[in-house]
């Protein structure tokens, strides 16, 4: 439900636990048939690239281009990544334009272009990625229509897709790009917040969320460092407030989590923490906006339907940004709730964790060491309300580093 619902939108998946839910509202309930669910484990394999290139429920056939050959078993599981090539290439348009046009196109590094002419290629000389930057031409009346928010004032001329730290690209990835190549941003494509940042290359720095999936979009939202983390960029929208405002608070049904007395098992428990990090980024995203009112309403959405005593307070699950909001908007006593939980939490582990012969505290340093984080951003929040609170925090976080330093506990 966090798709558009004009222009057939694609959806990428990864897992089971993401994928079968789908399929099982389009097939046995009937949920947006206008849709379509693709998920990138399977298309690794021709079967399913088949069933993608073919018309489903009220879903046209994907935006690949590619004849059977080019995809069939054995054929382009893996094309290598050279970017030692590209200055080679620059060099042939620069001395033979000419040639190197009708060889190559008129722009060598145009998305569209090295798929045809290199990953497509029947010459094996040239069955490689001759650069680890490729560029897709913006059809910007294209992105007006297209019903995505304007990440920044300007649409960019090209899209760029970083390569970078790869070594070579398998068929998903292949098909991934030829869909961005073809969509022509008339089709909207997401990715599911929920698949691994290893499973989409670079395209989270192009990523708009709108819920429980992030949008791919031409801009350029965030930046990758060299541990694959993403940070968003300055001054440039990559959270769409309104969509996502009227998803969680309208559109989504939420399954009844609010009976006391249920059993979650990890799984289940892993969703609800996704879904409670949701609304609370949400609710922050519209406080930074000045929504007041609607960051709060989402809050109290979000208790009402992810309730502490179902789904218990944990660091990982939102419970930061939910405590810094309630403290941003002057209701302490909500605020105060969340950080005492958090704070018992993160003390007994450390306690534990400390309590360890010096063999098994060493094997488990780095859970100990994550958990003096969760206190120092424990001690921001509480600062903001209750300084004096603070403050005591922030001398038992000196007294439990010291301990863990004189155990052998590095930075």
């Amino acid at each position: 439900m966090t798709l558009q619902d004009e222009g057939n939108p694609i959806i990428f998946t990864n897992g089971d636990n993401d994928t079968f839910p789908l399929w099982y509202s389009q097939d046995v309930e009937g949920v947006r048939p206008d849709a379509r669910v693709c998920n990138l484990s399977y298309l690794q394999t021709d079967w399913y690239i088949d069933q993608m290139v073919r018309p489903a429920y009220e879903s046209p056939s994907l935006p690949i281009t590619w004849p059977r050959l080019d995809y069939c078993s054995g054929t382009n599981e893996y094309v290598e990544i050279v970017p030692a090539a590209e200055a080679q290439i620059r060099k042939y348009y620069q001395d033979d334009p000419e040639a190197a046009r009708a060889q190559f196109g008129d722009e060598p590094f145009e998305l569209k272009n090295v798929l045809k002419y290199w990953v497509r290629s029947k010459d094996e000389e040239l069955h490689f990625i001759p650069t680890d930057t490729v560029y897709v031409t913006i059809d910007k009346d294209a992105v007006r229509k297209s019903g995505m928010m304007m990440a920044s004032d300007t649409i960019p001329d090209k899209m760029v897709i970083s390569l970078a730290g790869r070594r070579g690209l398998a068929k998903n990835d292949l098909m991934m790009l030829e869909m961005i190549a073809e969509s022509n941003w008339t089709r909207p494509v997401y990715v599911a917040i929920s698949v691994g940042s290893e499973n989409f290359m670079n395209l989270g720095e192009n990523f708009v969320q709108e819920g429980l999936a992030n949008r791919i979009t031409p801009f350029t939202t965030h930046t990758t460092d060299k541990d694959g983390i993403l940070t968003p960029i300055e001054g440039v929208k990559n959270f769409d407030t309104e969509k996502a405002y009227k998803n969680v608070m309208e559109r989504y049904k939420y399954g009844g989590l609010s009976k006391p007395g249920l059993y979650l098992d990890e799984t289940v428990m892993r969703m609800c923490y996704t879904h409670r990090s949701l609304m609370a980024q949400l609710a922050k995203a519209l406080l930074e906006e000045g929504q007041e009112e609607k960051a709060l309403a989402v809050l109290e959405k979000c208790e009402k339907e992810i309730p502490y005593y179902n789904v218990p307070v944990n660091y990982g699950s939102g419970s930061f940004d939910m405590a810094e909001v309630y403290a941003l908007l002057g209701k302490e006593p909500q605020a105060r709730n969340i950080v005492n939980e958090l704070w018992k939490n993160a003390d007994q582990y450390m306690n534990y964790y400390l309590s360890l012969p010096k063999s098994r505290f060493l094997a488990s340093q780095r859970d100990c060491f994550r958990q003096i984080l969760v206190m120092q951003r424990i001690g921001q929040i509480t600062k903001i309300f209750d300084p004096g609170l603070a403050d005591k925090m922030d001398a038992a976080i000196r007294t439990h580093y010291n301990t863990y330093a004189s155990l052998g506990g590095q930075m």
